[in-house]
């Protein structure tokens, strides 16, 4: 016989799930199918979002976390000697990138797996994130599916105009969403113990490590949820209320010294070095509303509301009518993250209930309002800087507003006794109830459509790496060092599965470039560097060099090489004696 408090419970649970029809067993069958079917639903979608990213070109930024998961593989843990970008995914991406190195090898399949992966990872936490209910149940909650079909909606199919680049490629801000999503979703189901906090500050001390835009997007909103709600249990005495929301308060504050403690003492142990671009903190006051501009521009762009035509997208994808009714079917999307903003930023309830929905309300603001004084804003090839938009009102959209639609029809039932005889109220109630089905209905429609979307664009034929036919070539005539522009060295590098290295300079002055690189590529006494890669032409762009420049800096090459649109430039001499503002390992 169960006796005591868990013989109680056992028996409770029990007889809970024979009322449903079914005994606990059958429940964890159940239970165990659903997992199974979830998990064949994430290989699908990362199927289907690998086919996309591969639609999208391979460049260099996402060959140099190659080539930095490589040297962590290869006793560089620390990456000593790296200069980084201003975001260093060290925590982050990086260990992504590590795992499939080592199970793929170097190659540009690499940035395409990590960005599906990342992006599976974060349809699937959103849809979590949505469908979790509040600690404080309330009679007008929506089924789960309904919150999580809607943050699917949103966010399942990323637009292929813009919104490849940005979710299913190179690290660039998007998959911060994973460990920021993992953060509210922990504080969310998890109990209220001090061990949660301790979890929440080293999860926000690790991300603010890879990159700061978290102390935006999750430090600085907890902190100042926290202390709202720190401010109302004091006024209202309730003691538990305080404990806790103290502690969080705590280590957000916290997890933002020791993530930048962190990153100094990886600095002096001779770790990367994380560069920073210098545009300032914030934009004049004049360019505030430019910036706004670009970011409304930019929210377009990430919900896959941007019409064809408004980026440099080729002519083939820009006379496509179906992308232009995808776009309209965006719209849907966006409208309902700004109006689930709108309702988690105003959202009143039970303090326990309300603390993720203000916590995402605030988080989607913070980059909100962060963007629209950030110098980083410039124009949509800065869309990336708020990709966590993207996930985060999705999430809240979900969370919010099929409850607030089941508030406003009940207030709707409950006005009829006034004004109607109780048989006309029935038929009131069962009216109410239809726009409920409706709405169940055009939610499965709505999530057809995003899964065609998807597979429409998972259909488009892959593009073909940039820098193949150079590495190929080099590969074939043993050239195993050289230099070359940013855009054309760390990706022919990878291209080639590490058999050439190519070390990026800058163009004019011929000098190491201190952006994604390794100071130990340009030691004259490990390194031999014998050609050059330029590209025809009297102007470079983007940082590449010209064959007048390579002449101008190295002199007369001894052969000369068309390859794949580009120009390969021979020597009979080491070219790294020949660089100006050479560096060491350990001496950025």
């Amino acid at each position: 016989m169960l006796t005591g408090v868990g013989g109680r419970a056992a028996m409770a649970r029990t007889a809970r799930h024979a009322s449903r029809g079914h005994p606990w067993p059958a429940g964890r069958a159940a239970w165990a199918l659903g997992l199974l079917g979830v998990a064949a639903a994430c290989a699908v979608l990362f199927t289907l979002y690998l086919s996309q990213s591969l639609t999208s070109p391979f460049n260099s930024d996402g060959a140099a976390n190659v080539l930095q998961a490589q040297a962590m593989l290869h006793g560089n843990p620390l990456l000593r000697g790296w200069w980084t970008s201003d975001v260093s995914f060290y925590t982050t991406e990086l260990p992504e990138y590590a795992l499939i190195v080592a199970i793929r090898g170097i190659s540009p399949d690499v940035v395409h797996i990590c960005g599906a992966l990342t992006c599976t990872l974060t349809v699937l936490l959103a849809a979590l994130l949505a469908r979790s209910r509040d600690s404080v149940r309330a009679p007008d909650l929506a089924p789960g599916w309904h919150r999580a079909g809607i943050a699917l909606g949103i966010m399942l199919a990323p637009s292929i105009l813009g919104g490849t680049a940005v979710f299913l490629e190179n690290p660039d801000h998007a998959g911060t969403a994973v460990p920021v999503l993992a953060l509210l979703l922990l504080l969310d189901r998890a109990a209220r113990r001090w061990y949660v906090v301790l979890a929440a500050g080293v999860l926000l001390a690790l991300t603010q490590l890879a990159d700061e835009l978290s102390l935006v997007a999750a430090t600085v909103p907890i902190a100042v949820v926290c202390a709202a709600r720190l401010l109302m249990a004091v006024r209202l005495r309730r003691r538990r209320e305080f404990r806790y929301d103290a502690m969080l308060l705590a280590a957000s504050l916290v997890s933002a010294v020791v993530g930048r403690l962190a990153g100094l003492a990886i600095r002096s142990l001779g770790g990367f070095d994380l560069r920073s671009i210098p545009n300032g903190l914030v934009v004049p006051l004049g360019r505030v509303p430019g910036n706004a501009r670009v970011l409304w521009q930019s929210l377009l762009l990430l919900f896959g509301a941007n019409h064809p035509g408004v980026l440099h997208t080729p002519a083939t994808i820009a006379g496509h009518l179906p992308l232009a009714l995808m776009a309209d079917l965006h719209l849907i999307g966006l409208a309902l993250a700004v109006t689930g903003f709108a309702a988690g930023v105003a959202a009143r309830g039970p303090p326990r209930a309300a603390r993720v929905p203000c916590l995402r309300g605030v988080a989607s603001g913070g980059p909100r309002a962060a963007g629209s004084i950030s110098p980083l804003m410039r124009s949509l090839a800065n869309a990336h800087e708020v990709a966590i938009l993207l996930p985060l009102g999705a999430a809240l959209a979900g969370r919010t507003l099929p409850p607030l639609a089941r508030r406003l029809a009940s207030s709707r039932v409950r006005q009829a006794p006034v004004l109607q005889a109780p048989v006309l109220q029935a038929r009131a109630r069962s009216a109410w109830l239809r726009p409920g089905r409706l709405a169940s209905a055009a939610l499965v429609g709505w999530l057809a459509l995003a899964v065609a979307e998807l597979c429409y664009a998972a259909a488009w034929p892959a593009d073909p790496p940039q820098g193949r036919a150079v590495a190929a070539w080099l590969v074939g005539h043993h050239e195993r060092e050289g230099l070359a522009g940013y855009w054309q060295a760390d990706a022919t590098t990878v291209e080639s599965g590490g058999r050439v290295l190519v070390a990026p300079i800058l163009g004019q002055a011929a000098e190491v470039r201190r952006w994604e690189t390794s100071a130990s590529w340009y030691l004259p006494s490990s390194h031999s560097a014998t050609f050059v890669i330029a590209v025809p032409g009297q102007v470079a762009t983007d940082g590449a060099l010209t064959v007048a420049q390579a002449r101008d800096r190295f002199g007369p090459p001894a052969a000369r090489y068309p390859v794949g649109g580009e120009i390969i430039l021979t020597y009979r001499y080491n070219l790294l004696t020949r660089l100006g503002d050479r560096a060491f390992p350990g001496h950025p």
